[in-house]
């Protein structure tokens, strides 16, 4: 078993880190894919994954912190380089539901993001969140690209 998206840099997890990554292994859990949403989040990240074997990481700006937040994709790809354990791109997206980041930022880091997934051939967790149509218009726009998605929020139908 997987937990593919976790945040073990956010509290209460990360002062009980060592009893979480117990618990984990105690039920069957194989490997943790713990989540970065912005530059602080993957600087622990990249603290995190080396405290244990079973524990994967990702590179990636969350939409409600792109006002804040610019990453390009050669920093992304820079970064998946520099540790084997970083495995993902993400959290990336949209959100237009809470609006804490406006919607030309989020729209912007998103597409960083999938340069950075086209050119690494690796995956981006992809949180969408009442913004199904942009989202979708965005994917549609690189459909000839082959992506591999994991969707982790969508608020949207079939």
């Amino acid at each position: 078993m997987i937990d593919s998206h976790c945040h073990l840099d956010h509290e209460p997890l990360l002062s009980d880190l060592e009893n979480v990554i117990q618990r984990s292994k105690d039920i069957g859990i194989e490997r943790l894919l713990t989540i970065s949403t912005s530059f602080e989040s993957f600087s622990k990240i990249k603290q995190i994954i080396t405290k244990d074997e079973i524990i994967y990481g990702t590179i990636g700006i969350h939409p409600h912190e792109t006002s804040s937040n610019i990453i390009k994709s050669d920093e992304i790809i820079k970064s998946l380089k520099e540790n084997r354990k970083i495995i993902g791109i993400g959290e990336t997206g949209l959100d237009f539901y809470y609006n804490n980041s406006d919607k030309k930022s989020q729209i912007s880091s998103f597409i960083e993001h999938i340069r950075a997934s086209i050119k690494s051939n690796v995956p981006l967790i992809i949180h969408s969140r009442n913004a199904e149509k942009e989202t979708f218009e965005i994917l549609n726009d690189f459909k000839k690209e082959n992506l591999k998605i994991l969707m982790h929020c969508f608020t949207g139908s079939k």
